[in-house]
C-alpha cells in the first residue's frame, strides 16, 4: 500500500500578513497627510532653523535662530541688605565689646542708614589730626563693615567750643577737617573706594551737649562716620546696642 503524503493543506487567496501590512501602510499615509493638513511651512523659517543647526554643528559662524531657547536662571541664595547690615553691625559691636570700646564708640542704625560716632580722644592726641596706633585697628575693623554693606560715607568731624590758634590749625574748621580726612585715608588705605568716601569738618557748630560742662564738650569731640545703605534699614529687629559679649552666634 503507498503511503499518503500528510503535507499542509495549501493556502488559497491572499496571505495573512499582506492584509496587516497594508493596513498599516494606510494608517501611515493618512497620519502623514494630517500633519501636512495641519501645518504649514514657512521657507524663510526652515532655512533659518537650518542655519543656526549648522551654526551649532561649526559649519557656519553666527546665524538668526528661529529655535527661541528659554533663558532658564536657577536662583541663587542671597542674603537682604538688612541681613547684611544685621550681620555686619553685630560683628563690628562685638568686636568693641571685645576690645572694651563700647563706651567710646557708638553705633546707630536708622531708616537711612548707619551711624558710627567716635570719641575723638580714641583717634587723636589733643589738638592734633593724626591716627593714634590703638586708633587704626579699630578703623580696620570698621573698614571691613564699610566693604560689606552701603553705598555712600560721609566722614565728619567735630570739636568743641574752646578755640584753638596754631600754625597748621588756626581754628577749629581746619582741625576738625584734617581729623575727618586723616579717617577717610585710613579707610582708603584698606581698600575702600575713595569715590564712595566724602569727607567734612562741622568744628564746634553740630555739639550734641552743651559746652558749659567737661561731660558736654567731651561729647561734642568726636569723628562721625555715616554710612547710606541703598534700601530703607528696618532698625526695629536689629536689637541695638548689644546687652553684652557673646550674643553673637558663630
Amino acid at each position: 500500500m503507498g503511503k499518503k503524503c500528510k503535507c499542509p493543506p495549501e493556502e488559497l487567496g491572499i496571505p495573512g500578513w499582506v492584509v496587516t501590512y497594508g493596513d498599516m501602510m494606510s494608517l501611515l499615509l493618512t497620519f502623514f497627510i494630517l500633519l501636512v493638513s495641519f501645518s504649514t511651512i514657512q521657507e524663510t523659517k526652515f532655512k533659518e532653523a537650518m542655519e543656526s543647526l549648522q551654526g551649532a554643528l561649526g559649519v557656519l559662524k553666527q546665524y538668526p535662530t528661529a529655535i527661541e531657547q528659554p533663558n532658564i536662571q536657577i536662583p541663587q541664595p542671597r542674603q537682604t541688605e538688612n541681613e547684611m547690615i544685621y550681620y555686619q553691625v553685630r560683628q563690628l559691636e562685638q568686636f568693641l565689646l571685645d576690645k572694651k570700646m563700647d563706651k567710646q564708640v557708638r553705633v546707630e542704625v536708622t531708616a537711612d542708614g548707619i551711624t558710627l560716632s567716635i570719641v575723638d580722644s580714641t583717634l587723636f592726641a589733643s589738638a592734633q589730626a593724626e591716627l593714634e596706633p590703638g586708633a587704626r585697628q579699630l578703623l580696620d575693623r570698621i573698614a571691613i563693615m564699610l566693604g560689606g554693606v552701603g553705598k555712600e560715607i560721609t566722614i565728619s568731624g567735630h570739636t568743641d567750643s574752646i578755640p584753638i590758634n596754631t600754625a597748621r590749625f588756626p581754628s577749629n574748621w581746619e582741625l576738625s577737617s584734617a581729623r575727618a580726612i586723616s579717617v577717610a585715608r585710613r579707610f582708603q588705605s584698606r581698600g575702600i573706594d575713595p569715590k564712595r568716601m566724602s569727607a567734612v569738618g562741622f568744628g564746634e557748630y553740630r555739639p550734641l551737649g552743651t559746652n558749659d560742662t567737661s561731660a558736654g564738650r567731651t561729647a561734642n569731640r568726636r569723628v562721625e562716620i555715616f554710612i547710606k545703605t541703598s534700601a530703607e534699614v528696618d532698625a526695629q529687629p536689629l536689637g541695638l546696642p548689644l546687652e553684652q559679649a557673646g550674643e553673637i552666634d558663630g
